[in-house]
């Protein structure tokens, strides 16, 4: 009996007992299950403020960017501003996205054996900036560059990108496989295109082993930095597993993507700042050209005309077009204490334009006295300033210019015939300050330091004058 009353007590409080541990084991549930709630409530209200942010930001930098069809018909000034504009934005998401690797919120477990967690901010980061690297090669290459690339080479990088990172989700070898081998493809097709752009951007000049361009150089540091990825990511758990050191495979991802990104920027930059130094000593040398112009229907300058105006205007713009690139070489070559001496001797040998350059030969420069290491790395400097100092819309002007001067040669004879032409203004060509039209016979200055007045047949002493001082008829030739 007394080992009975003994045991009733003991039951109850087991089973007291046991209640409390149930009711804890359910707090312990219920709180566990709101923190996982909060969590994942909070990552979800991450991710969205990020996407959405992100796509505010995307959208207000094009919504106030010039649009690139402008850009790409640009000058290589502006268009460099703008691709150094483009990596400014590389580095910016960049620099975001490695930092939020560190969250954990991007974390995701592959479907393999080795149990490795991906950082799923890795592959968006290159989604969103290997397509501008490779926007920034189109804008450069400008107007040579046909327009669909500014669409078609970012795709490439896209799909080469969106295979590789499906292929990280195949749990079958074989389909794994056939997602790497197909990027491996569109990366080679990319690459073909990038090696087009090299051509059309010389125009035949250069090609993907031959050039000296800083187009060119660009084209072959993205593409040689690019190479690596492939390679590395078959090596890695992501890609065959051959290589199983979680920290050796973010070190190297960390690696390739550093010196990718830095190397292709910098470069962008360099290029950038050496252009507006070259810029700058060829404004100094050849001087700022402004538009002249020409109204022929009044008559002639006495004792001169527009076409020997025009012709001793060139021959000093193609003197200070070569004194320019013999300075940019000598300075190159280290050797710019002899920049006066090589050009006085090119002066003594009557050489004084870049076509007469060109063509020299060795035998003609041992003809001439002319030292041919010098001559020959000036010709190769000439190649590469004719694809990096001219742009397609100056020789457009130019090339317009040109030819209405041609026609306006005709005028001064049929004024004098008594038969004006029915068109009022010719444009010609531009005439630099430097040039002094004061040294032409009959010409003289009354009304600012680089500018004819206007001057009528009439006070020549010429018979069957056209002009007098109150005739509209006179000819006019404006110089800045």
């Amino acid at each position: 009996g007394r080992h009975c009353a003994f045991v009733a007590p003991t039951r109850r409080l087991s089973r007291q007992t046991m209640a409390d541990s149930i009711d804890d084991i359910m707090e312990d549930w219920h709180a566990k299950v709101q923190e996982e709630a909060f969590d994942q409530g909070t990552k979800i209200a991450q991710i969205f403020s990020g996407i959405f942010f992100s796509g505010l930001a995307t959208w207000l930098m094009f919504a106030n960017a010039t649009k690139l069809a402008f850009v790409q018909r640009a000058s290589l000034e502006k268009r460099l501003t703008v691709c150094c504009f483009i990596n400014t934005y590389v580095g910016f998401f960049s620099a975001f996205f490695n930092v939020f690797q560190l969250t954990g919120v991007d974390d995701m477990l592959l479907p393999s054996e080795s149990q490795f967690t991906l950082d799923l901010s890795r592959p968006i980061e290159w989604v969103l900036t290997c397509p501008m690297m490779q926007l920034v090669l189109v804008l450069m290459g400008g107007a040579k560059i046909p327009e669909y690339r500014r669409y078609l080479m970012p795709m490439f990088s896209v799909v080469i990108l969106a295979c590789g990172t499906t292929s990280i989700f195949m749990p079958n070898m074989i389909t794994k496989a056939l997602c790497y081998v197909s990027g491996v493809m569109v990366f080679g097709v990319m690459v073909y295109f990038n090696r087009m752009q090299i051509v059309e951007y010389s125009n035949g000049e250069e090609d993907l082993l031959s050039g000296d361009s800083e187009y060119r150089k660009a084209s072959l540091l993205l593409i040689s930095t690019w190479f690596p990825f492939p390679i590395w990511f078959s090596l890695s758990p992501e890609g065959f597993g051959v290589i199983d050191n979680v920290l050796l495979v973010q070190v190297g991802w960390a690696f390739l993507n550093i010196v990718a990104k830095f190397s292709f920027i910098f470069y962008i930059q360099r290029i950038k700042d050496l252009y507006c130094s070259r810029l700058k000593t060829k404004r100094e040398l050849i001087g700022v050209k402004t538009h002249g112009f020409v109204d022929l229907t009044e008559g002639v300058v006495p004792g001169g005309d527009a076409a020997l105006a025009y012709t001793s205007a060139e021959g000093e713009r193609q003197k200070e077009k070569l004194a320019a690139v013999v300075v940019e070489t000598m300075t190159f070559l280290g050797m710019a204490q002899h920049t006066d001496r090589f050009l006085h001797l090119l002066d003594s040998a009557e050489i004084t334009s870049v076509s007469v350059v060109e063509n020299l030969s060795k035998e003609d420069c041992e003809k001439l006295q002319l030292p041919y290491d010098l001559v020959s790395a000036l010709q190769r400097r000439l190649r590469v300033w004719k694809l990096e100092m001219v742009d397609d819309a100056e020789a457009g002007l130019e090339k317009g210019e040109e030819h209405y001067l041609k026609k306006s040669m005709d005028e001064p004879a049929k004024l004098q015939q008594g038969t004006p032409s029915k068109k009022v203004a010719t444009a010609v060509r531009f005439v630099e300050h430097s040039t002094s039209m004061s040294s032409l016979p009959g010409a003289f200055n009354d009304e600012s330091p680089n500018r004819f007045p206007r001057v009528g047949l009439g006070g020549s002493g010429l018979p069957g004058s056209l002009a007098s001082p109150r005739s509209p008829i006179s000819t006019r030739i404006n110089v800045r």
